[in-house]
């Protein structure tokens, strides 16, 4: 077969030339595991590559939207939704009604998720080889220690959690309070009290752990990375909060203003988080503060805000069973 032929053979091309779906395989595997019905891994996936696609792992889709690119019925989606939600697969915010038609309900924000024990079971899955690296750097690959399965914590000289509460029983309030502040600052050593109730094991394991938090911290700075990244400063250009974070906040401001400043109180306070003096604010602390403003009654009109600002835009969807 000459190269010609191979290259118009129909399957060349669709490998070629259409799109891939990235699906890791640890999260596939574990759906395999819970038996999900194929709709509803379908409906997964299907946020998970529009989550992905977007940055922030959420997604604003209708709901009959999602039922015709599934293939199935919208009640075979409000059980899926319903099924995914029980597995802490995704989390469904309601954002409220659509402000362009109050008699409509606005399309719900839909985070996909990773369960706590696909998150377990994850350093055991085996990585991708960074070839990129490798050929800038030709530096030889040390080979992967492998933690067996079946050994215990005891085995990997991990503490159980009931361990650690006796631990931290015995340890006084100034050791606990010197143990806080060296994690803080990347200390990898500590003081312990002239009559520490504390055992050599004990000991051992607190100084074991700030020394990991300390590399830890030490290889996050030399790879230009932060540990725990800064809020942006007030100096910094506005930020875009995520389409979750603004349905979240959408829905804690109707729950303490009326229905008629409501949307007004909303556009205000996504600017201020936005562009104004609350952006230097993580936006969940940024949300608090806004909200005690509102419920005290002193919450006032941001000075720079522009009148017909606006950064919303919601899709109508008619049913909200899901």
């Amino acid at each position: 077969m000459s190269v010609d032929s191979r290259s118009m053979d129909p399957r060349t091309r669709l490998v070629r030339e259409k799109y891939f779906c990235l699906r890791p395989k640890p999260l596939e595997r574990w759906l395999w595991q819970q038996a999900l019905p194929p709709a509803a891994e379908r409906v997964f996936w299907l946020h998970w590559e529009e989550g992905m696609r977007s940055g922030d792992w959420c997604s604003q889709i209708a709901l009959r939207r999602v039922a015709q690119q599934c293939c199935v019925d919208t009640s075979t989606v409000t059980r899926a939704y319903q099924l995914l939600k029980l597995l802490g697969l995704i989390q469904r915010q309601d954002p409220g009604r659509d402000p362009a038609n109050p008699f409509q309900q606005a399309t719900a924000i839909t985070e996909v998720r990773l369960p706590r024990t696909l998150l377990a079971d994850l350093s055991r899955s085996p990585n991708r080889l960074q070839i990129n690296k490798l050929s800038d750097q030709q530096a030889p690959v040390a080979p992967r220690q492998e933690i067996p399965v079946s050994s215990t914590p005891e085995q990997q000289n991990i503490p159980s959690r009931a361990q650690i509460q006796a631990t931290w029983g015995r340890a006084s309030g100034g050791e606990r309070s010197r143990y806080f502040n060296a994690s803080r600052t990347g200390a990898p050593r500590m003081e312990f009290d002239a009559d520490s109730r504390l055992t050599t094991q004990d000991r051992q394991q607190l100084l074991r752990q700030l020394g990991q938090m300390a590399n830890a911290r030490m290889t996050a700075m030399e790879h230009g990375n932060s540990v725990h990244p800064p809020a942006p400063g007030p100096d910094c250009g506005p930020r875009r909060l995520s389409l979750f974070t603004l349905a979240h906040t959408r829905s804690r401001i109707a729950q303490i203003a009326a229905d008629t400043q409501a949307p007004d109180l909303l556009r205000q306070v996504v600017w201020a988080m936005e562009e104004g003096a609350l952006k230097r604010f993580q936006p969940p602390l940024a949300l608090n503060i806004a909200l005690k403003k509102i419920r005290e009654g002193a919450w006032t009109r941001p000075n720079r805000m522009p009148p017909n600002w606006s950064r919303l835009a919601a899709v109508p969807e008619t049913c909200n069973a899901a």
